[in-house]
């Protein structure tokens, strides 16, 4: 039982082959109760019609639209209150996470409340971006004791969890957000090794826009689970470690 998540964007037919991606991966796992919540975050081309058909089609497609670009962190936290089932996963619109991933995130996906990403190939992405990121991740592990590998992959979460935190980032930044808040009440989770695709990103991650909002989300956080004075009680890292050999 899990729901998939699909933000979308401008993103053509590409928005096809992520829902076949979808449907093989739950094939393979035998998932037979899940639901595909896809979101156009108020696409000028074709994309809305493309999800308005793919809906009308298959039952288990439920469809969001924004007259208007609201940003991706918006389209998921819609996404987030529409899910139905106790878990949900983030799938790009573009289908840029490769299906190999999906499969190994869904086979552990009952090893923890949240599952965690590790990307183990970080070489086919270019160095600035391997720079930024790590910078990113030291800070983030310092200042708020996350001590995980990486903060901004796909994941699998507790759905009911999330629908409880007060959600900001309106861009890229809400994966990190939400992972921080849950670490740090103590939420179980584990961590995963995944490959990442050799021809990722297919679009520049890091612009003004992106790194504005990047450093808005950190200090917010630094303010709300570090500074205020009613912040929430930081809990100990409830880590749960995967034997990979089952």
């Amino acid at each position: 039982m899990i729901s998939f998540i699909v933000p979308a964007f401008n993103e053509g037919h590409a928005i096809i082959d992520t829902m076949e991606t979808i449907r093989s991966v739950t094939g393979t796992h035998e998932i037979d109760d899940y639901e595909i919540i896809a979101i156009d975050d108020g696409s000028m081309d074709d994309s809305r019609d493309i999800i308005a058909k793919l809906a009308a089609d298959d039952p288990k497609i439920l469809p969001i639209y924004h007259e208007d670009n609201m940003g991706l962190g918006r389209s998921i936290v819609d996404g987030i209150h529409k899910a139905s089932m106790p878990q949900f996963i983030i799938v790009p619109g573009d289908n840029d996470i490769s299906m190999s991933s999906l499969s190994l995130m869904l086979h552990f996906k009952d090893a923890a409340e949240l599952i965690l990403t590790v990307p183990i190939n970080k070489e086919v992405r270019p160095i600035g971006r391997q720079i930024v990121s790590a910078i990113y991740q030291i800070l983030h592990n310092i200042f708020f004791g996350t001590s995980v590998g990486y903060l901004n992959g796909p994941g699998i979460w507790p759905t009911e969890q999330v629908k409880l935190l007060n959600l900001t980032s309106n861009r890229f930044s809400i994966i990190s957000e939400l992972n921080v808040k849950l670490l740090t009440k103590g939420v179980e989770f584990a961590e995963v090794p995944i490959y990442l695709q050799a021809d990722e990103p297919t679009r520049s991650t890091i612009n003004i826009r992106n790194m504005v909002e990047v450093v808005k989300v950190f200090l917010m956080l630094v303010v709300e689970l570090n500074l205020k004075p009613n912040r929430q009680e930081k809990r100990p890292l409830n880590r749960v470690k995967i034997n990979f050999g089952r």
